[in-house]
């Protein structure tokens, strides 16, 4: 991965953390427990760059699957859960299985880009997470035991994290007492994404 396209994605996360470090939330119980969510996701979001500038890629794919997590949680938490599932969630109690089709039962979500995510990714993601076939194929040299990742499969990493990063600051800020509703995240969007 080039040392520009690490600039370039320290500098997009830098720009998303000015968008939605230090935003007044109203302090309900959904919006603490919702947007910890979503800030956790960037802090992998974060993690991810910083692993990838340093070359720790096997760390930074196994973070995908916990930003992904961390951003559905948050979604579910925000749009979908009772009053008593917030409470259990907080207690240490799972979401429920359908913690995606009911997400993607709103309408803001009802595209079902989540599911085929979800569906396209998650066992890689899963592989990557716990150490699976296709993390231990990525240190096989044909010489030594050593990391092999190619650069496309980095920059799908980066472009993942980067996406879900934003996200979850575009929800963060919906979630705050600000007026603009997300507008300067959505324009952030818009220039790393134009199409």
């Amino acid at each position: 991965m080039s040392t520009q396209r690490i600039q370039m994605a320290e500098a997009f996360r830098a720009q998303i953390h000015e968008l939605t470090y230090g935003l007044s939330l109203p302090a309900t119980p959904r919006n603490r427990a919702a947007g910890a969510c979503f800030a956790i996701a960037q802090d992998h979001h974060a993690a991810i760059v910083f692993l990838l500038k340093n070359t720790f890629y096997s760390s930074s794919y196994a973070l995908l699957r916990c930003l992904f997590e961390a951003y559905l949680r948050g979604l579910w938490l925000k749009h979908c859960a009772t009053d008593l599932q917030l409470a259990d969630f907080i207690n240490g109690v799972e979401p429920p299985k359908t913690m995606l089709s009911e997400i993607e039962a709103t309408e803001v979500f009802s595209s079902g880009a989540l599911s085929r995510v979800k569906k396209t990714s998650w066992r890689t993601m899963c592989a990557f997470t716990h150490t699976g076939g296709l993390h231990l194929q990525r240190w096989q040299s044909p010489t030594a035991i050593e990391p092999v990742f190619e650069t496309g499969e980095l920059e799908e990493c980066l472009n993942c994290a980067e996406l879900l990063g934003c996200m979850s600051g575009l929800e963060l800020v919906q979630m705050s007492n600000t007026s603009d509703n997300g507008v300067a995240v959505i324009d952030l969007m818009k220039k790393r994404w134009p199409q």
